[in-house]
């Protein structure tokens, strides 16, 4: 009778697992067309975006060879050329790529190939005209007109493929969406009438085996038994973790651990040791005992030898479920045995494969550490290894946190005296220094006045020489004064009206201005803005200097001044006609001291425009430059917004100019 309902249990077992295989199996076919439908689109929509990106950057070639020729051809120098000269070598390419990717579209490759012969035409004309102008010989205005129309051309051209695969891409975009739909409506209602139907049949089929097995209660009984014990298992565990994270100390989290794992392990004694492998010694730093004749004594150092440190990485854990009948174990556990210890477990405490210490546990019974006790003993100790390790290194980063904030008060220190030194070497500069000058300086005067027409031409013109260079050299220390001033003076911040700063930094030039006929242009308002009064007018000074210096002979200088606002800030501008500054000099001219033509050309020291940046550097602004050789430059700064209660005296903005 056995036999034959074991045989009915198969065969209903059979069936109720097979058919819902098939039917899922069923599903998964179909789900798998519907993808590999939807990839297809998806990947026709990645093909387009490739074909739409190539294009773009075939057009931005073909822009950069009219470009560069046009640059050239212009201007004649030979810099305007690399442009075309790195087109020219990509192009071919690009049309490959972008052909190759088209070939299954005839009506765009015919497109590509028409855009691709006039671009040949175009560029065979190109050798000649390069050449004609290496001569010095103007371009004929009919050929200009003629490759501009040609370009234009095909840059239309280019534009209307790029808009007919943009179209493409939107067509295959769409049949992604209804393929998506698809995709999801379809195993939407196959999984609900499959789910549906084989829940109806696995409920019939399992009625029918619950009631040929009665014994499936007793099996759930004994399942849910084994799944409480587990979670109190996993409860304990969790409590230990908690424990262990609410620790202040090494000793304190582990002797928490210790005592709730005894309500998972029946021991009577349990310690933790902790291994110093550099002096081979090892130390117990906690223990719980439940008795209190089997206490050991905490903070005993051992040797570690006694605990055969090799023997437990090897074996992963070391159990004897009696001493009495051992034949070999480590010392440790010939101590425990004296004091009445037959069985121990001995786990160790791995970190990322570097032992830390050792988790004994041990009573005065015979095999009472299971393999649940065991597995819970190995959780503990790695629960503890990573708290230990954590523990060691929270206490080396205090001790780094100190050291750094040693070092950082001693360099402050020094940072402090290395100021008052150069205060002290400032204040040598600005009075040891200017005095031997002025003594020069008054003295050639002297001498050119009472002796003057006893001295030939070259003796006047020596004197002459010593005068300009003391005047030159009291002119570099105070430059050099006042940029380390701003290096060292307290800056406070408050909102300060550019219109007040511009005509204050105009005044101090009148004289530079009326000598050089210089032309001033400024619009306002000019708008306000957080800086320190005196740095920001120094910094527009210094600027406004330059623009009217730097201007090529028998050339007025002209300098136009305006501002623009933008989301925080308000960029000034200083614009002016000079000689303009190459691009690979516009960051340099704001270093101390880098100059680019030599004093006897334009005087001065070259610490003007360092002065600029690192005044508006301490009031947390910016500078910049816009430049070509022989087309003037366009500084500006940036400061931010001031944000007033009450408005400017000057809202209506009003343009004036000075010569």
């Amino acid at each position: 009778m056995l036999q034959i309902t074991q045989a009915v249990f198969r065969r209903r077992l059979t069936s109720t697992i097979a058919l819902p295989i098939i039917l899922l199996l069923s599903l998964s076919g179909v789900s798998i067309w519907q993808i590999a439908r939807l990839l297809e689109a998806m990947q026709w929509v990645d093909h387009t975006d490739q074909v739409i990106a190539q294009a773009n950057r075939t057009q931005k070639l073909l822009l950069d060879q009219e470009t560069g020729l046009r640059g050239y051809l212009l201007s004649g120098e030979p810099e305007f050329l690399e442009p075309y000269q790195q087109a020219s070598l990509l192009i071919n390419p690009a049309f490959d790529k972008l052909g190759h990717l088209i070939s299954d579209n005839p009506t765009q490759s015919q497109r590509l190939k028409q855009i691709r012969s006039q671009q040949t035409v175009w560029y065979r004309s190109i050798p000649e005209a390069i050449a004609r102008k290496s001569r010095g010989k103007l371009e004929p205005l009919a050929a200009l007109k003629a490759r501009k129309r040609d370009m234009d051309t095909m840059r239309s051209q280019m534009t209307n493929f790029i808009a007919t695969e943009e179209q493409l891409r939107d067509q295959r975009t769409q049949a992604v969406r209804l393929t998506t739909t698809r995709v999801i409506i379809t195993s939407v209602i196959l999984s609900i009438a499959i789910g549906g139907f084989l829940a109806y049949f696995i409920w019939r089929r399992l009625s029918r085996v619950s009631q040929t097995y009665e014994n499936a209660l007793s099996t759930a009984v004994e399942q849910t038994e084994n799944a409480q014990r587990s979670a109190q298992r996993l409860a304990a565990l969790h409590d230990i973790d908690r424990a262990i994270l609410a620790a202040e100390s090494i000793e304190s989290l582990v002797q928490t651990a210790l005592t709730r794992m005894r309500e998972l392990v029946p021991y009577q004694q349990a310690f933790v040791a902790l291994f110093n492998f550099e002096t081979g010694t090892s130390q117990i730093i906690a223990a719980s005992s439940a008795t209190v004749e089997l206490q050991p004594p905490e903070g005993r150092q051992m040797a570690l030898a006694d605990f055969a440190c090799d023997k437990i990485l090897q074996q992963g854990i070391f159990y004897v479920e009696d001493l009495a009948t051992a034949q070999s174990y480590p010392p440790i556990l010939a101590r425990l045995r004296s004091g009445g210890i037959r069985c121990c477990l001995c786990v160790p405490m791995l970190v990322e494969k570097t032992l830390l210490g050792e988790l004994i546990l041990a009573t005065t019974g015979t095999a009472a550490f299971d393999a649940q006790a065991q597995d819970v003993a190995r959780e503990v100790a790695a629960q503890l290894a990573i708290a230990i390790q954590q523990s060691n290194l929270r206490q080396q980063l205090q001790r780094n946190t100190s050291e750094l904030e040693q070092r950082v008060t001693e360099r402050t220190a020094e940072l402090q005296e290395t100021n008052q030194e150069l205060e002290s070497f400032t204040y040598s500069i600005s009075h040891d220094l200017r005095a031997p000058l002025r003594t020069m300086q008054g003295f050639a005067q002297a001498l050119q006045e009472d002796y003057g027409d006893q001295l030939d031409s070259v003796g006047q013109e020596y004197i002459q020489y010593i005068t300009e260079g003391a005047i030159q050299m009291d002119t570099l220390i105070s430059d050099l004064l006042a940029y380390s001033r701003l290096s060292r003076a307290q800056i406070q911040l408050l909102p300060v009206d550019l219109n007040y700063v511009v005509e204050e930094a105009l005044k101090q030039l009148s004289t530079q201005i009326a000598e050089q006929q210089a032309q001033v242009t400024l619009e306002t308002p000019l708008g306000s803005v957080m800086a320190h009064r005196s740095t920001l007018i120094q910094v527009v000074t210094n600027l406004l200097s330059n623009a009217i210096k730097f201007v090529k002979p028998e050339t007025q200088p002209k300098v136009q001044i305006y501002a623009n606002e933008e989301q925080n800030s308000i960029k000034l501008w200083v614009v002016d006609n000079g000689i303009g500054i190459a691009p690979e000099h516009q960051e340099r001219i704001f270093r101390v001291f880098e100059r680019l033509h030599g004093v006897e050309v334009y005087p001065g020291t070259g610490i003007g425009l360092a002065i600029v940046r690192k005044g508006l550097e301490r009031m947390g602004a910016r500078a910049g430059v816009e430049s070509q050789l022989g087309t003037g430059s366009r500084f500006w700064i940036a400061l931010p917004k001031a944000v007033l209660n009450s408005k400017l005296s000057n809202e209506s903005g009003t343009a004036y100019s000075i010569s």
